[in-house]
């Protein structure tokens, strides 16, 4: 039996590089904006959440589509990342920079702009992993990399805007955001590029007719349970990260450290990671994912209790949640290529983490919607006197249904994949018999 080589260290860096750029653009487009918006061009929170939830109905549209492309035209890989890399940074530079005419339509049209291309990079960038090696070690090594540089890519640009703003004037702050962001992309393009094209396993799919339906009906139930407690954890994830700048602002009153904080919860899920990897390879991949979830609902129920002030309290908040980051980051895409290996679905790689990436997104664009609009309900409004009622709205909302959520997520993830057939998917027989493999070649 023939085993595939262990992937090298340098091009896993080399891969993981350009999820950096990707992680970048995230933040800006998914937590600053909507307050940049709202505070800077006096968009209401509602105008803003239906902007939001049109703008996700397309992309959710569109990125099935874009997976399908994937997966038909993978000689094309570099050429799209080039385009679309190029796409996101202008279309970031001009949302934060360049308002030429109607803000909302504005924001609105370069919304569109960055998140097609944002998904573009991000689905190439799943595909290629799990076109490159069998080998779930492996898959959970690529993951390691890819979302270790993510979180490299997040601490940089929650770390920025603070640091811009101690050196620069305030109008300068996003056209030096968005060099930086420029900057990692190009090097990420060309890291990108140096993978070593031997070593990527197509097995013939660029002759394969990944058309959607065909990849739906190839989806396992295995794999549709995955998503499903996936849709679930990421909803949960979602809702703080779109309301996190107004609880620190407006409720803790403690906007000067929102960088800070936002800092220790992404340098905690970076240290994590690792330790996630290990936990998984001794007690598998879904035991290890429900542990998590359990802790990251310890750790952040506390959010819901503190008060003006309470910044201590809130930083510890963020170190355990985001402890916990790690594993939601890594596990579930790893799992995912260990079933499109299981079940022979290579031809369709692209397409299944098109779907990954589209209820990660999903989730986003009704956590967006929902949150916002509830936050325009009770009467909150940004960077202003609120009453207790609505700052009561925005602790319960920011805090107690993401947990609540979290809570869904692991009640599912425990019947579909701990009690109902206990053992069937620990993988952590696999991982010891490819770790063998390895260790003999």
């Amino acid at each position: 039996m023939t085993h595939t080589a262990a992937i090298a260290p340098k091009h896993l860096a080399q891969y993981g590089m350009l999820a950096m750029p990707v992680a970048f653009a995230g933040f800006p487009l998914y937590v600053l904006a909507p307050d940049f918006y709202a505070v800077q061009h006096g968009l209401s929170l509602g105008l803003l959440g239906s902007i939001l939830l049109l703008i996700r109905l397309l992309d959710g549209v569109q990125d099935p589509v874009l997976g399908w492309l994937a997966d038909r035209y993978r000689k094309y890989f570099m050429l799209s990342l080039i385009v679309a890399g190029t796409l996101l940074v202008t279309a970031i530079y001009s949302m934060f920079n360049a308002v030429i005419f109607s803000p909302a339509l504005w924001f609105a049209l370069t919304m569109i702009m960055a998140v097609s291309s944002h998904s573009i990079i991000s689905i190439i960038l799943g595909a290629q992993a799990t076109l490159w090696t069998h080998n779930p070690l492996d898959q959970t090594r690529l993951a390691g990399a890819r979302e270790g540089f993510a979180l490299i890519g997040l601490v940089i640009a929650v770390s920025a805007p603070s640091l811009l703003a101690q050196i620069v004037d305030d109008e300068k702050i996003y056209v030096i955001y968005t060099l930086i962001l420029a900057a990692l992309m190009a090097i990420g393009l060309i890291c990108f590029s140096r993978i070593p094209r031997a070593v990527i396993q197509d097995d013939g799919a660029e002759k394969q007719n990944g058309f959607i339906l065909s990849a739906l009906r190839a989806l396992p139930p295995q794999t549709r349970k995955l998503m499903t407690v996936y849709a679930a954890s990421m909803l949960a994830a979602s809702i703080p990260a779109v309301l996190v700048i107004f609880y620190v602002r407006d409720l803790l009153q403690a906007e000067a450290l929102t960088g800070l904080f936002l800092l220790a919860y992404f340098l905690s899920g970076a240290i994590s990671m690792p330790v996630w990897k290990n936990i998984s390879q001794h007690h598998g991949k879904y035991k290890s994912w429900l542990f998590s979830i359990f802790l990251a609902v310890a750790g952040f129920i506390g959010a819901f209790f503190l008060q003006a002030g309470d910044v201590w309290q809130y930083a510890i908040v963020c170190v355990v949640s985001g402890f916990a980051l790690g594993a939601d980051l890594t596990l579930p895409p790893s799992i995912l290529a260990d079933d499109i290996h299981r079940f022979s679905n290579h031809r369709f790689a692209g397409t299944f983490y098109a779907m990954l990436a589209f209820l990660s997104k999903a989730s986003l664009a009704f956590a967006s919607v929902t949150a916002l609009w509830i936050m325009d309900a009770a009467g909150f409004i940004p960077q202003q006197t609120n009453t207790d009622a609505a700052l009561f709205a925005l602790a319960a909302t920011y805090a107690l249904v993401p947990c609540a959520l979290k809570l869904c997520a692991a009640a599912l993830l425990y019947r579909f994949f701990i009690h109902a057939n206990p053992g069937e998917y620990d993988e952590t027989t696999t991982s010891r018999r490819h770790r063998g493999d390895h260790d003999h070649a």
